[in-house]
C-alpha cells in the first residue's frame, strides 16, 4: 500500500464515524486554541505596553532619590535641571517636577486634581501631551514665578464645561491663578488614573508655601545610544554637586520594559501550561479512539495481511489516520483561536498580533501528539497475526 493509498483509507476511516472523530479532536481544538489565543493576546499586549512607553519618550528618564532619613531639599533642585544638559553633550533637556494633590477651584464649582510644578520645557520631554487651546508657560513666567496654569483638557471640562478657560481665574491653596493653556494627554495604558490634571511653574508652587521640593528630574538624552552615556554623567554630577554615592534612582523605559517582558513571559508561560495540559488530555482521547477502531477493524486488518499488508503498511495506516484527526483538530484550533484573540482583543483594547511561531508550534504539536498518541494503537493493529485477526467477531 502507497503512501497515497494510506491517506485516502485513512480519510474514509475518519469519515466513517464523524462524531466520533469530532468528539476525538475536541481536546485537541481546545488546547491549540488556548495556545493560539493566550500568545497572540500575550504578543499583543506586549506590544501595546512598548507603544505606550515610546508615547513617554524613547529616550527619557527620571532622577529620583532615595527619600528617607537623612533627605534634604537640596538633594534636587531647580538648578540640578537646567546644569544638566550644559554638563554633558549626551544630554538634550532636562526637567524638574514637583508633584501636588490639592482642590483646584473654578468660578461655579472645584475638582480635585494632581498638580505638576515644572519648567518651560516640559512639552519636550512629554510627547504625550499637545496643546490644543492658549499657550505654555514662558521662560520669564517660570524665572518670576507667575501664577499661571495650564489645564488638562478632562479637568478643564470639569471646571468650565464648554465655555473657553483661557484667560479665567481659578483658585489653588488661596491663590490666584490664571489659565493660559489647555493639553491633551494621550491616552496611556499605564496611566495611573490622574487624568484631571494642571501644569504650573515650579517657582509659583515654591514660592507660594515655601515648598522646596523637587520629586522628580526628567532626562532627555540626545538619542537612544547615547542614553547609558547619559544615565553615568547624570550620576557622576549629582553625586558630585550633593556629595552623595549611590544615592540617586535612575529609571527608562528599557527597565519599565524589562519588568514587562518577565511579567508577560510568566503569565505566556502559566497558560500555555494549561493548554498544554488540555492538549495532553485531548492526546489521550486520539490514543483512546485508535484502540477502539483498531479493535472494531481487527477482520479488516486480518484481510489486509492475508493479501500482504506488511507490518509498516499497517503502521502508517493507522498513524497517518491518528495524524490527520489531530491536524484536523489543529486546524481548527488555530482558527478558533484567532477568532478568540481577535474578539477577545476589543474588550482588552490591545493589538491582534500574530505570529507565525506560534502557528508552527501549534501544528507542530498536532504532528507529535498524532504520532506519540497513534504509536501504540498502530503498533498493536500492525503486530496483529492475520489467522487471529480473521477469527475475531
Amino acid at each position: 500500500m502507497n503512501l497515497l493509498e494510506s491517506f485516502r483509507t485513512a480519510l474514509e476511516g475518519i469519515g466513517t464515524n464523524k462524531l466520533r472523530a469530532t468528539l476525538t479532536m475536541s481536546g485537541i481544538i481546545i488546547g491549540i486554541m488556548s495556545v493560539i489565543a493566550v500568545m497572540t493576546l500575550g504578543n499583543g499586549s506586549q506590544q501595546a505596553y512598548t507603544d505606550q512607553l515610546e508615547k513617554l519618550g524613547a529616550t527619557n528618564f527620571s532622577v529620583t532619590v532615595w527619600w528617607g532619613q537623612g533627605s534634604k531639599i537640596t538633594d534636587l533642585t531647580v538648578e540640578d535641571a537646567y546644569a544638566l544638559p550644559k554638563q554633558s553633550p549626551y544630554i538634550e533637556e532636562a526637567v524638574p517636577f514637583t508633584s501636588l494633590y490639592g482642590t483646584i477651584r473654578g468660578p461655579k464649582k472645584g475638582k480635585d486634581a494632581s498638580i505638576q510644578g515644572t519648567n518651560e520645557d516640559l512639552l519636550k520631554v512629554q510627547p504625550n501631551l499637545k496643546l490644543v487651546a492658549g499657550r505654555y508657560f514662558t521662560t520669564k513666567e517660570v524665572r518670576e514665578g507667575k501664577p499661571v496654569i495650564v489645564l488638562t483638557e478632562k479637568l478643564a471640562a470639569g471646571l468650565f464645561g464648554r465655555e473657553d478657560p483661557i484667560g479665567k481665574r481659578l483658585t489653588f491653596k488661596a491663590a490666584s491663578v490664571v489659565v493660559i493653556g489647555v493639553v491633551r494627554e494621550a491616552k496611556l495604558m499605564i496611566d495611573d488614573g490622574r487624568s484631571e490634571g494642571a501644569y504650573m511653574p515650579i517657582t509659583f508652587l515654591h514660592n507660594m508655601d515655601g515648598y522646596k521640593y523637587v520629586h522628580t528630574i526628567t532626562v532627555k538624552a540626545k538619542s537612544k545610544e547615547t542614553m547609558e552615556a547619559a544615565k553615568m554623567h547624570t550620576e557622576k554630577y549629582l553625586n558630585r554637586r550633593h556629595d552623595r554615592e549611590n544615592y540617586y534612582q535612575i529609571e527608562s523605559i528599557e527597565n519599565a520594559l524589562g519588568e514587562m517582558d518577565s511579567f508577560s513571559g510568566t503569565l505566556t508561560t502559566i497558560f500555555s501550561v494549561a493548554a498544554g495540559i488540555a492538549l495532553f488530555v485531548g492526546g489521550i482521547g486520539v490514543m483512546n479512539i485508535m484502540l477502539v477502531s483498531v479493535t472494531e477493524r481487527t477482520r479488516e486488518i486480518g484481510i489486509r495481511k492475508a493479501l500482504g499488508a506488511r507490518y509498516g503498511d499497517i503502521m502508517l495506516q493507522f498513524l497517518i489516520e491518528s495524524m490527520i484527526v489531530c491536524l484536523i483538530g489543529g486546524t481548527i484550533g488555530v482558527l478558533l483561536g484567532i477568532g478568540t484573540a481577535m474578539f477577545a482583543s476589543q474588550y482588552v483594547d490591545v493589538p491582534t498580533l500574530l505570529s507565525w511561531e506560534s502557528i508552527v508550534i501549534a501544528f507542530g504539536f498536532s504532528s507529535a501528539i498524532g504520532i506519540f498518541f497513534g504509536l501504540y494503537p498502530a503498533h498493536k493493529a500492525a503486530r496483529l497475526h492475520p489467522i487471529d485477526a480473521l477469527r475475531y467477531e
